[in-house]
């Protein structure tokens, strides 16, 4: 069976820091979309579906620090896969013009924050 994605991906490998209850751990960011992120992590790190994390990742060559309330929606061996539940306005604004940088189709990134604005 296939799942067809509404939201597209943009691979996007950056060091980033999750906020944990066990406190901070540095990750890698995969690929991003507007409504989540996968991530891959250490062994050492203890990840389970329903996690309530903190990400913080720093745009390239910038001082623009996007940051985001995640919940751990699937995640096996090294890799944890994430959808966002708090963003703030500034950040989906920097997170809208990193995708659209890193696509060849900027006009579905467009058409995928409207879809996202309309459905909530």
């Amino acid at each position: 069976m296939t799942k067809s994605r509404r939201f597209s991906r943009v691979k996007c490998v950056e060091k980033c820091i999750v906020e944990t209850a066990a406190g901070p751990c540095e990750v890698r960011l995969l690929d991003i979309s507007l409504k989540g992120a996968l991530l891959e992590h250490d062994a050492n790190l203890p990840v389970a579906k329903g996690d309530r994390w903190k990400l913080l990742f720093r745009l390239d060559h910038s001082d623009i620090i996007l940051e985001f309330g995640v919940e751990v929606v699937h995640c096996s061996e090294n890799l944890a896969g994430v959808k966002f539940v708090e963003v703030d306005l500034d950040t989906m604004i920097h997170l809208r013009s990193l995708m659209e940088a890193r696509t060849v189709n900027p006009e579905q990134v467009r058409y995928e924050l409207e879809f996202l604005l309309d459905d909530e």
